[in-house]
């Protein structure tokens, strides 16, 4: 009867314990890509991501596939003939100012006809979509109200995001409470929450080799460097977007190394352990 109760509660403690390691992963992944896109979607991060991405897309390179040098050239010489250009785009339109347009050359114009889109696009970002933040996510999510797509990227949006931080860290210290609660040996602890961590920290390997990119394929061979994918892949993620991967790559690789630090710290110390007994039960 004993026997037969032990094995209940220890089946209990795997699930419990199993639950624990599912939650810490979950509240730490959610935790990281919360706290880095409100990071993003704070207006003076945003601005310029938004910005550095439309003068890329408008730039003379090809490289990038997107709008090419014959609509650069169609706005100047359409700004010949008058004072200003109206590009409708969606609802909303950009209004181009000529004399800007004749007065910039080379990168400049670019750049001047990003800032007019980014500042349309982000016209919104202060607006009140009349919704709560999940009201307004179930919308866009299951409606696909598309009236609602900016508010991904609106100070509404932002505000929710800072808001979930502190429940998502209260998540994540309670399934570190299940896990210590139930497992108890504290080296058993450290090398479960480490491998939890480890595997929450995969990121951090895929970003590692996305920012040394060149470094991995070009001088061991694999690429010579001028092959156009990868002159696009430095393009797009230089300048402000490369700030974005930074963060995610920082913060993932705070989780990778705490957590292999704990799941090889925990594991040295049981094997250790299982040797010493191994050797005085020879004894």
């Amino acid at each position: 009867m004993y026997k037969k109760w032990y094995v209940v509660e220890l089946d209990k403690q795997k699930l419990l314990v199993s639950i624990g390691k599912y939650l810490l992963r979950f509240f730490v992944l959610t935790l990281i890509f919360v706290y880095g896109f409100a990071q993003i979607t704070e207006y003076s991060n945003l601005k310029p991501i938004v910005s550095d991405l439309t003068a890329k897309l408008l730039s003379e390179s090809q490289d990038m596939g997107g709008a090419n040098p014959q609509l650069l050239e169609g706005i100047t010489q359409q700004c010949q003939n008058t004072d200003k250009i109206v590009i409708p785009v969606g609802s909303e339109s950009i209004t181009i100012d000529c004399k800007e347009v004749q007065a910039k050359r080379g990168s400049a114009l670019p750049q001047y006809l990003s800032d007019a889109i980014s500042n349309v696009v982000l016209k919104d970002y202060y607006k009140d979509y009349g919704c709560s933040p999940v009201g307004c996510l179930t919308s866009l999510a299951v409606s696909r109200d598309p009236t609602k797509l900016p508010f991904l990227i609106s100070a509404q949006m932002n505000q929710f995001l800072k808001m979930l931080i502190p429940y998502l860290v209260i998540g994540l210290v309670l399934s570190l409470f299940i896990l210590i609660y139930f497992i108890r040996e504290t080296f058993s602890v450290f090398k479960e929450v480490g491998m939890t961590l480890l595997s929450a920290g995969v990121p951090f390997v895929l970003l590692l080799l996305l920012k040394y990119r060149e470094l991995l394929l070009v001088s061991t061979g694999i690429l010579s460097g001028k092959e156009d994918f990868l002159l696009s892949a430095n393009e797009l993620l230089s300048g402000p977007v490369n700030h974005v991967t930074d963060l995610y790559l920082y913060m993932y690789g705070i989780v990778f190394i705490i957590g292999a630090v704990l799941a090889i710290t925990g594991y040295v110390v049981l094997r250790q352990r299982a040797k010493a007994a191994g050797t005085a039960g020879v004894k």
